[in-house]
């Protein structure tokens, strides 16, 4: 069985990726820096809400990991909701 990648982990390089160019932009004082960081945070939110979610969704219950990755993804948002994409088996498409 093939294993894809779950649509919100590249949501999330995607809004890290924009956060970047978008600091870059700014440092730059490039007109659109604006609209770059304001997407950054409009998909980083999309991520960050969507990854709390899968959290609850996926992990069973009982489980002591279930509270680890709430910590993870609420604490730090964007790294969070990668790693749990990236190291949790229990999210599938």
């Amino acid at each position: 069985m093939k294993q894809t990648t779950h649509p919100n982990f590249i949501l999330g390089l995607v809004s890290l990726a924009l956060l970047i160019i978008g600091a870059l932009m700014y440092k730059g004082q490039h007109h659109y820096a604006d609209y770059v960081l304001l997407a950054s945070l409009a998909l980083g939110g999309i991520h960050w809400i969507w990854s709390i979610i899968d959290v609850f969704r996926h992990q069973n219950n009982a489980s002591q990991s279930r509270v680890l990755w709430v910590i993870l993804v609420v604490v730090v948002p964007p790294l969070g909701g990668l790693m749990y994409y990236a190291m949790s088996k229990t999210v599938r498409m």
